[in-house]
C-alpha cells in the first residue's frame, strides 16, 4: 500500500462526471497491490450502496458514508483492519474536496473518530498515516482563535514525531510543517511552538538525564534524533521567540561534535537561512554560525560536508547581515578564515563552494561603512606609531592575501578570482589595503610557465585591480619602470593590461606623464642609434608605441574629457603630423571619444549591466546627458583644427590602414559646425574639379597626338587622387545640407561613366553610402536615379558590380513603399535581371552581395501586407528559365534555390517548378545541370518528410532517367541526393519508388550507412564528444560554393547535405574525429609548454617581440618543429583516422575485407591508400642528403623483406620469444640467438652518427651497385 500513504489529497482531480469513485477506480486500478485492490472494492462498494439508496454520488454524501462506516467499526472491538485502512484513506482523500463549513460542522465528530480509529491495536501504517492527514487538515481548516480548541489534535499529531515506523514519523513531521504554515500569523503560533519547543527540551534531558539508565539514554537519543528531522521543516515556521531558544540548545548539540547530530542541525540552520521572510535571533544565528566556522578549521570532515558548510556559512551570514548588519560584520573575519580552510582543502567541490562562498560575502556582507571605517583608521593613525588593532576590513583582506602563499598554490585559479573579487568591491580604496597583494601578483608573473599554469587567471586580476585603483595609482605601485637602464627591466608584461583594463581614466595624466615618458623614450632611442646599438634602439621605440597604444583605453570614459582635452590636443596634432606609425591608434582614441559621448548624451548607451565590469560602471556612474554634452562641445572645438589636418594627412598617404582617417573624419564631420563642413567639402570640390579638368585635358592630348609616350604614371596619380577627394567628400556626409549633397551628386552623374575602372568603382561607392544614410535625397532624386542607373549601365565596369548592387537595393527598397503596386513591380523588374547575372559573377564578394540583395528584397516583399508579394517575386524570377543562354538559367535557377532555401513559405511554390527542373537536367550542358542540381538539394533539404513523400517518386524517377556522358560528373551529387531521401523519407519508401535497375545503388548507399552507424557505435568517448562540438550552428548558413560545387571533392559531400539542410548527423563527420582527437593532444601538449604563441605563429599573426619569456619559447618550438620536419615525413591518414606508412614502395591496394561492400559504385576518397601518385606526398630528404627508406632491404622477387649480408636486420630487433621465459637453459640460449646480428654490427658502427653510419652504409651499397653493372657489361 506504499502507493496509497505517499499520495497526497489533492492528487485525483475530479473526472468529467464528477464521481469521487471513478477518480480513485482510475487512479489505483492498475496496480497490483492487495490494498490498492482492496481501496477499489470499497470504494465500489460504497459508489454502489449509494446508487441503491437513490442518493447522489456527490463527495458529501461519499462523506457521510465513510463517516458513519468508520464510527460504527470504531466501537467494534474486533474491526478488520484492512476495511479501516481503505476507509481511512478514502476519507483522507475527501476532505479537500468538503466545504469548509461542513468540515467546521462537523471537527470534533471527525477527530473522535480519527482519534479513536488510531488508537486501536490492530491498527496499520497507513490508517495511522491517514488519519494524521485528516487531523492536520481539521487543524488547517479550522478555527485558529482558542489553542484550547486545537491542542488535544496538535498534541495528539506531536506524539508521532518520534513514532518508530519510518513511514508514520515522515507522515507526521510533514503534517506538522503544514499545521505550522497555516498557523502563521495567528494567536495560536506562541502555544503551537511551545508545545513542539517542550517536547524538545523533554528528550533532550530524557537523553542527557545522569540518573537514567543506558537503554533510555539510547532511547532518548534516538527521539532526539527524530525531533531534529521534524525541526528542519518546522523551525523556520515557528516564532521568533521559540526558535530562538531552539538555536541555544543547536549550540550544545554542535559542540558535542557528534556526526549525527551536527548534520541535522546544520540542515536545519541551512533552512532557516534559505528561508524567505523568516524571523529569527541575530545573536543566536550568528553564535551557530561561529562555532561552525571554528569547527572547520578543526575537524576534518568529508567532502560533502564541508561544500555544505560552506554554503551554509555564506548564506548564514547574509541572513545575519539582513537581520543585523553591525553585529555580522563583527564575526566575517572567522568566517573568512574557515572559509579559507576549505580552499585549502582537496575536494574540488568544497574549493568551488568556498570561492562562491568568498564572492557572496564580499558583494553582501562588505559595504560603504565598512571599508570607510578602515579608511579613517588607516588615514588618521600613523603606521609606525599606531596602537590600535586591525580593522574587520583590515582582516578580512589579510585573509585574502594568505591565499597567495604557496600552500595554497593548488587553488591559485580560485584564488585570484576571490581577489579579484575584492579588488572589485573595494574599488578605489584597495590602494589602502591590497597594495601588497598586488605586488604578490606582480611577482607571481615572473614564475615560470611549468611551475605556474594560471598565468590568464592572473593578468585577469591584475585587470581588476588596474580598474579598481585607477591607472594612475595603479603605475605607481607597478610602475612601468620606462627609464631603466637595461631595457629588459621594463614591465611590457602590463601594456596588455593596461590596454585591456583601463576604463574611467584621467586624460591628464595620460598627457603628463605617460606623454612625458615618450618624450624621454625618444631622445635614449635616438642616443642609443647614434652609438650604433640598432637593436636597443628599436626596442625603445616599441616601447614608445606601446604607450601610444595606450590612449583609446584612457578614451574610454575618461573623468576629465572637458578640461584636460585641449591639453591632449597638442600633442595628437604634433604627433598626427610627425609619427605615421601611431595615426591609427589617434584616430581609433577620437572616435570612441565621440561614439561614446555621443550615445550618451542622445540616450542610446546600450551597455547591460549584466556584462559591464564593475570599473566600467563607476565610469558609467559619472557620465549623465549634460556631462557628455559638455565633452562634445570641447570636441566640436577642435573640429575647426583637426578636421583639415585629418583630410590633409588623408589625401597625402598613399595607404589608409583600416579606414581609420576615413571614419575619424566621418566622426568630427557628424559634430562639426556646419560653417566648418562647408568650408572643407567647398575646397574638396574644388580640387575635385580641378583634376577632373586635368584628367580631361591628358586624355585629350594623347587622342590628339597618337605618337606621343604615354605619362601612365602621371594618369595614374590623378586617378588616384580623384578617387581619394570622391572619399574625403563622401567622409563629410553627416555634416552637409542638401545644396552640398546636388552638388556632390553632379559630380558622381560623370564619374559613374568614367572610362576608368577604379574611378567609377568610387563613384558607385559613394552613391550607395549617400542612398544608405540620406532618406530624404534618396525620396527626392528616386526618378532621376532610376533613370541614371539605366543609362550608365553601357558604360558599366564590372569592378563596380558590387557597389552598384547596393545602389540597386536602396533604390528597389524605397519604391517597395510605393502606393502603386504596378509602379513597383515595373521598378523591380527594371533591375531583377541584372541581380539575378551577378549571381554568376567570379568575384566572390559580388556573388556573395548578390544573394543578400536578393534576400533582402524577399524580405522586404514579406514585410508587406499582401502575403502574395513574395510568390510574386519568385515567379519573376522563375520567368528566367525561359533564357536564351546557359549563363541565364542557371543564374535563374541559383536565384530560385537562394530563395527557397531562406523563405519557408516558398518550397510549395518550387515544387512546382520540378516538371521544367528535370526537363533541363536533360540539356547536355554542364552549367545547367549543376544549378538544377543544387535546387534540388536545397528542396530535398528544406522539406520536410510529409512534404517529400509526395514528389519522392518524381524526384528518384527524375534523377535516374537522364543518360548522357554529363551523369558521370555528377554521379556523386546524384547519389548524394538518395541519400539525404533516404535519411529524410526512409529506406522503404525510396526502395519503393527506385527503378530495378538502379537497386544495386540503393543496396550501396544502405551497406555505407550501416557501415558508418557501426563505427560510430564502436567509436571512442572522445570521439563522440568531438563530433558533439563540430556540429555547430554556423555550418547551417548558406554557402554557395557547397550548394552549387561540381562534387569534384566528394569527401565533402556528406558533410554539404547536412549543411544545407541545418541537421547534422555525427557519421557526417566522423572522417574527422580521430584526427581531430590527435590534434586535440597534440594542442594540449603545446599548450603546457607555449599557452598561445604557437597558435599565433601557424595563425600567422604577429609576435610580441617585447617579451623575451615568449620570445624565446617561440624560438624553442620553432626549432623543435624544423627538426622534426627534417626528420620526419608528412604524415597520411586513412578514411578511419589511422595513419598510412609508405615502406619504400607503393603498396598494392588492398581488397577490402567487408564482402557485403560494392566499391565500384561507391566514390573515391581523399584520403584512399590507392589513390594516385599525384596526391601522394613527396618524401623529405634528411641532412644527409638522401631519405632511408629501407629500399636496400626489398625483395625483387617476393613481397618483404631480406637480410644482407654484412648490414643490419631489417628493422634490428630482438624479437619477443616465450622461450625466453623457459626453465631450461638451453631454450633461453635459442630465443637469445637472434640478438647476436644485431650486436655485431652496433660494434662496427659504434661512435658514429645515425646519418653518418647510413650514408656509409649507402656508399657500399651505390658501389655494389656499380661493381654488378659492370661484370653485366
Amino acid at each position: 500500500m506504499a502507493g496509497i500513504e505517499m499520495e497526497g489529497p489533492d492528487l485525483f482531480p475530479d473526472n468529467p462526471t464528477g464521481d469521487f469513485c471513478d477518480a480513485i477506480i482510475s487512479h489505483f486500478s492498475k496496480s497490483d497491490q492487495e490494498d490498492s485492490q482492496r481501496l477499489c472494492a470499497t470504494i465500489g462498494a460504497m459508489s454502489q450502496e449509494l446508487k441503491e439508496q437513490n442518493l447522489p454520488l456527490t463527495p458529501i454524501a461519499y462523506f457521510g458514508a465513510t463517516c458513519s462506516s468508520l464510527d460504527r467499526l470504531s466501537l467494534q472491538p474486533a474491526s478488520p483492519p484492512q476495511v479501516i485502512q481503505s476507509l481511512t484513506t478514502i476519507l483522507s482523500l475527501l476532505l479537500p474536496r468538503i466545504p469548509v463549513a461542513v468540515l467546521k460542522k462537523k471537527g470534533d465528530f471527525l477527530s473522535k473518530i480519527a482519534v479513536t480509529i488510531m488508537r486501536l491495536n490492530s491498527v496499520t501504517e497507513v490508517t495511522l498515516s491517514s488519519g494524521l492527514k485528516c487531523l492536520a487538515h481539521l487543524l488547517i481548516t479550522g478555527e485558529k482563535v482558542n489553542w484550547s480548541d486545537l491542542s488535544q489534535n496538535y498534541g495528539f499529531i506531536l506524539g508521532y514525531l518520534t513514532d518508530s515506523r519510518p513511514k508514520v514519523r515522515r507522515q507526521s513531521h510533514s503534517c506538522l510543517g503544514d499545521v505550522l504554515q497555516s498557523f502563521r500569523g495567528t494567536p495560536v503560533l506562541a502555544a503551537s511552538s511551545e508545545a513542539i519547543t517542550n517536547l524538545f527540551e523533554r528528550f533532550l534531558l530524557l537523553a542527557g538525564g545522569s540518573n537514567a539508565n543506558s537503554n533510555e539514554g539510547t532511547k532518548g537519543a534516538q527521539e532526539v534524533l527524530y525531533i531534529l528531522d521534524a525541526l528542519k521543516d518546522s523551525l523556520p515556521l515557528m516564532s521568533m521567540k521559540y526558535t530562538t531558544t531552539i538555536l541555544k540548545y543547536y549550540k550544545t548539540l554542535l559542540e558535542l561534535r557528534q556526526t549525527l547530530v551536527a548534520r541535522r542541525v546544520t540542515d536545519s540552520l541551512n533552512v532557516v537561512c534559505t528561508y524567505p521572510n523568516v524571523m529569527v535571533s541575530a545573536e543566536a544565528l550568528l553564535d551557530l554560525l561561529a562555532l561552525l566556522a571554528l569547527s572547520v578549521s578543526i575537524d576534518e570532515t568529508s567532502a560533502v560536508a564541508m561544500t555544505f558548510n560552506a554554503r551554509l556559512l555564506s548564506s548564514g551570514m547574509l541572513k545575519v547581515y539582513s537581520l543585523n548588519r553591525q553585529l555580522s560584520v563583527i564575526k566575517l573575519p572567522i568566517v573568512f578564515s574557515a572559509l579559507k580552510d576549505i580552499l585549502g582543502s582537496e575536494h574540488e567541490e568544497a574549493i568551488f563552494a568556498a570561492t562562491e562562498g568568498f564572492k557572496i560575502l564580499i558583494n553582501g556582507c562588505i559595504d560603504e561603512g565598512l571599508i570607510k571605517q578602515g579608511v579613517d583608521q588607516v588615514i588618521t593613525s600613523n603606521v609606525d606609531d599606531r596602537k590600535s588593532g586591525p580593522t574587520i576590513i583590515e582582516k578580512v583582506c589579510a585573509t585574502i592575501e594568505s591565499l597567495l602563499d604557496y600552500h595554497y598554490s593548488a587553488v591559485w585559479d580560485m584564488a585570484l578570482q576571490v581577489v579579484s573579487a575584492m579588488f572589485d568591491k573595494l574599488g578605489y580604496y584597495s590602494a589602502y589595503f591590497m597594495t601588497r597583494i598586488l605586488k604578490n601578483l606582480a611577482d607571481m608573473q615572473s614564475l615560470p610557465d611549468e611551475d605556474f599554469p594560471y598565468r590568464k587567471q592572473l593578468q585577469e586580476c591584475v585587470g581588476s585591480a588596474l580598474g579598481a585603483v585607477g591607472p594612475e595609482t595603479f603605475l605607481g605601485i607597478l610602475p612601468l619602470n620606462l627609464e631603466a637602464n637595461d631595457l629588459s627591466d621594463v614591465n611590457v608584461w602590463l601594456f596588455p593590461i593596461l590596454k585591456q583594463h583601463i576604463v574611467g581614466a584621467h586624460l591628464s595624466f595620460f598627457t603628463e606623464t605617460l606623454l612625458g615618458l615618450v618624450g624621454e623614450t625618444k631622445q635614449r632611442s635616438r642616443k642609443l642609434e647614434l652609438e650604433g646599438k640598432i637593436f636597443s634602439s628599436r626596442s625603445a621605440d616599441a616601447l614608445v608605441y606601446s604607450v601610444w597604444s595606450l590612449l583609446p583605453s584612457f578614451c574610454n570614459y575618461p573623468l576629465d574629457t572637458a578640461k584636460s582635452f585641449k591639453d591632449l590636443l597638442r600633442a595628437i596634432c604634433s604627433a598626427l603630423r610627425e609619427e605615421h606609425d601611431v595615426r591609427g591608434i589617434i584616430c581609433s582614441s577620437l572616435q570612441i571619444l565621440i561614439q561614446q559621448n555621443k550615445k550618451i548624451k542622445e540616450g542610446k548607451d546600450d551597455l547591460d549591466g549584466a556584462d559591464t565590469s564593475p570599473a566600467q560602471q563607476r565610469a558609467l556612474s559619472h557620465y549623465t546627458p549634460e556631462i557628455a554634452g559638455e565633452n562634445l562641445n570641447v570636441l566640436t572645438a577642435s573640429a575647426p583644427q583637426l578636421l583639415p589636418l585629418l583630410s590633409g594627412i588623408f589625401m597625402e598617404s598613399t595607404v589608409d590602414e583600416g579606414g581609420s582617417l576615413q571614419s575619424t573624419i566621418v566622426e568630427f564631420a557628424s559634430i562639426a559646425h556646419e560653417n566648418v563642413v562647408r568650408t572643407l567639402f567647398k575646397k574638396t570640390m574644388h580640387r575635385l574639379l580641378k583634376v577632373t579638368q586635368e584628367v580631361g585635358i591628358a586624355e585629350a592630348s594623347r587622342n590628339n597626338n597618337s605618337m606621343q609616350v604615354d605619362d601612365s604614371s602621371t594618369e595614374s596619380s590623378l586617378s588616384l587622387e580623384r578617387a581619394r577627394l570622391f572619399d574625403l567628400a563622401v567622409s563629410l556626409l553627416p555634416g552637409l545640407d542638401e545644396p552640398a549633397l546636388d552638388v556632390l551628386f553632379s559630380a558622381l552623374k560623370p564619374a559613374l561613366q568614367d572610362t576608368d575602372g577604379l574611378i567609377q568603382k568610387k563613384a558607385y561607392k559613394v552613391l550607395s553610402i549617400i542612398l544608405r544614410n540620406q532618406e530624404g535625397f534618396l525620396s527626392s532624386k528616386l526618378e532621376e536615379l532610376l533613370i541614371l542607373m539605366v543609362e550608365v549601365l553601357p558604360s558599366f565596369h564590372f569592378s563596380a558590380k558590387r557597389h552598384r548592387l547596393d545602389c540597386l537595393y536602396c533604390l528597389i527598397a524605397r519604391a517597395s513603399k510605393d502606393d502603386s503596386q504596378q509602379r513597383r513591380q515595373e521598378i523591380l523588374s527594371s533591375f531583377l535581371t541584372e541581380i539575378i547575372l551577378a549571381l554568376k559573377e567570379a568575384n566572390k564578394k559580388t556573388r556573395n552581395r548578390a544573394y543578400e540583395v536578393l534576400v533582402q528584397i524577399g524580405r522586404e516583399c514579406g514585410d508587406e501586407d499582401d502575403s502574395g508579394q513574395r510568390e510574386h517575386l519568385f515567379n519573376m524570377v522563375a520567368r528566367g528559365l525561359a533564357g536564351e543562354t546557359p549563363h541565364m538559367i542557371s543564374a535563374a535557377v541559383k536565384a530560385l534555390a537562394r530563395l527557397a532555401y531562406e523563405f519557408s513559405d516558398l518550397v510549395s511554390s518550387a515544387y512546382k517548378l520540378l516538371p521544367s527542373t528535370f526537363l533541363l537536367l536533360q540539356r547536355k550542358n554542364r552549367e545547367i545541370i549543376k544549378a538544377n542540381l543544387g535546387l534540388l538539394k536545397v528542396l530535398v533539404a528544406k522539406s520536410k518528410a510529409e512534404g517529400l513523400q509526395a514528389h519522392l517518386a518524381s524526384l528518384v524517377e527524375g534523377l535516374l532517367k537522364w543518360q548522357d556522358d554529363t551523369k558521370n560528373h555528377f554521379k556523386a551529387k546524384v547519389k548524394l541526393l538518395l541519400e539525404m531521401l533516404v535519411r529524410k523519407c526512409g529506406i522503404d519508401a525510396v526502395k519503393a519508388v527506385m527503378p530495378e535497375e538502379h537497386m544495386k545503388l540503393l543496396t550501396n548507399i544502405r551497406k555505407i550507412k550501416e557501415r558508418k552507424e557501426r563505427k560510430q557505435a564502436a567509436s571512442s568517448v572522445e570521439s563522440r564528444s568531438h563530433l558533439s562540438k563540430a556540429t555547430t550552428s554556423r555550418l547551417s548558413r548558406w554557402n554557395h560554393t557547397k550548394i552549387f560545387s561540381d562534387f569534384g571533392d566528394d569527401g565533402t559531400d556528406d558533410s554539404d547535405a547536412e549543411m544545407a539542410s541545418g541537421q547534422h548527423s555525427k557519421g557526417s563527420l566522423r572522417l574527422k574525429s580521430k584526427a581531430s582527437s590527435l590534434r586535440s593532444k597534440k594542442t594540449r601538449r603545446a599548450d603546457k609548454s607555449l599557452p598561445e604563441d604557437l597558435f599565433d605563429k601557424l595563425e600567422d599573426e604577429p609576435l610580441d617581440l617585447l617579451d623575451r619569456h615568449k620570445t624565446r619559447s617561440a624560438l624553442k618550438s620553432s626549432s623543435r618543429l624544423k627538426r622534426k620536419q627534417d626528420s620526419d615525413d608528412e604524415l597520411e591518414f586513412d578514411p578511419d583516422g589511422r595513419m598510412i606508412i609508405h615502406e619504400g614502395r607503393k603498396p598494392k591496394k588492398a581488397v577490402p575485407s567487408d564482402h557485403d561492400s560494392d566499391m565500384r559504385s561507391e566514390a573515391p576518397s581523399l584520403f584512399s591508400v590507392g589513390s594516385s601518385r599525384n596526391n601522394q606526398k613527396r618524401r623529405k630528404t634528411s641532412e644527409s642528403g638522401w631519405a632511408y627508406t629501407g629500399n636496400e632491404y626489398a625483395s625483387k622477387k617476393a613481397g618483404g623483406d631480406v637480410k644482407r649480408k654484412g648490414k643490419l636486420e631489417p628493422y634490428a630487433y630482438w624479437p619477443l620469444d616465450r622461450k625466453m621465459m623457459s626453465r631450461r637453459p638451453e631454450h633461453r640460449a635459442a630465443a637469445r640467438k637472434g640478438m647476436a646480428s644485431v650486436v655485431k654490427m652496433t660494434k662496427k658502427l659504434e661512435g658514429k652518427s645515425a646519418s653518418n653510419a647510413l650514408a656509409v652504409k649507402f656508399m657500399k651499397f651505390r658501389k655494389t651497385q656499380k661493381k654488378g653493372g659492370k661484370r653485366k657489361r
